[in-house]
């Protein structure tokens, strides 16, 4: 591995068994533009000739390495699938878009909140939504697994790792608190569903109650000692924090199903494809859960990166047939 940044030993053997298991090298680089969560730049997604790994000139110590840890195993379940010929991702076109964007408009029309909204409001959000969703579901299920994976082989990392979640969970659920009125409740309450599920997983696999959002997220705290008939209540069923629970509530049971724990309980090379499967079945089953399989298919990287390219004319295009005009 190249590397010119002072790291620990726990990080540096988990870069080199990754790239004993991938046969490259890993690259790390200090960005003053990269994002708290760092950016992965690997050769199976982006069909490029390295693999790099950037991370904050604002992170450093355990911190910048649990980043740079989370990242890699991130690049060591691409690289596995693609040695297996299994690496897929989630992509649109033209089509799906259209189909997810109608189905978008017509649960604006029914949100009582929703509906009354000036109509360019309502065109602008269609597309919104459906790349909120698709940027959300192709990162949360590998974020859930990789943040798994880093607490069973890098123990060390721990405080560093609670501290970056709670943080980051508090950001995440309430990304769209500000919006709430502005969209359509289903699709705030499924979004932040999933956060819901992978911080109530990560907690209870990591036996840290902090990460647990009925205790971290200020909002959720009023439903952790209701008993069953005060949840029922007509008062708390149009609350949507409370449905935010229910949804996210059906999604851990989902990860419970398929045994995330236990399948990443010990991590090694003849489990690492089964860890990725896992992340792609988890996946799948959300989006059943959450009723858009039509919005998005198992592609190549390379059609996704042409979607991604491709994103505002398929906007147009979808405009157009659903409305006549963009």
């Amino acid at each position: 591995m190249e590397n010119k940044y002072e790291i620990s030993s726990s990080l540096q053997s988990l870069l080199d068994h990754i790239e004993e298991q991938l046969g490259t090298t890993i690259h790390l680089s200090r960005k003053q533009e990269a994002p708290r969560k760092g950016i992965l730049l690997d050769q199976y997604t982006y069909q490029g000739s390295r693999n790099v790994i950037a991370f904050s000139n604002q992170q450093i110590g355990m911190l910048k390495d649990f980043v740079i840890a989370q990242n890699a195993i991130k690049l060591l379940l691409r690289g596995i699938a693609a040695k297996n010929n299994g690496y897929k991702v989630l992509s649109f076109d033209a089509k799906s878009a259209t189909s997810g964007m109608e189905q978008i408009y017509l649960d604006v029309l029914k949100d009582e909140k929703t509906r009354h909204l000036d109509f360019w409001i309502k065109k602008k959000l269609m597309f919104y939504l459906y790349m909120l969703f698709h940027e959300s579901i192709i990162e949360l299920p590998w974020t859930l697994l990789s943040n798994v994976v880093v607490a069973k082989l890098c123990p060390v990392m721990r405080n560093a790792q609670v501290y970056y979640l709670m943080k980051e969970s508090m950001r995440d659920m309430h990304d769209l608190v500000s919006f709430k009125d502005y969209i359509p409740r289903r699709y705030f309450v499924m979004h932040n569903g999933m956060f819901f599920a992978r911080d109530l997983m990560l907690g209870e696999v990591m036996s840290e109650m902090k990460l647990n959002p009925m205790i971290n997220i200020p909002e959720l705290k009023k439903f952790k000692n209701l008993n069953l008939m005060e949840m029922l209540t007509h008062r708390w069923q149009k609350n949507p924090w409370y449905q935010t629970k229910l949804v996210g509530d059906a999604m851990v049971n989902i990860l419970k199903e398929l045994k995330v724990a236990s399948v990443c309980e010990h991590p090694r090379p003849e489990t690492y494809y089964q860890i990725y499967q896992v992340g792609e079945e988890i996946t799948n089953r959300w989006i059943r859960l959450m009723q858009i399989e039509k919005y998005y298919f198992w592609d190549t990287p390379a059609h996704q990166a042409a979607a991604l390219k491709n994103q505002e004319e398929y906007e147009k295009e979808a405009r157009m047939a659903i409305f006549g005009e963009v």
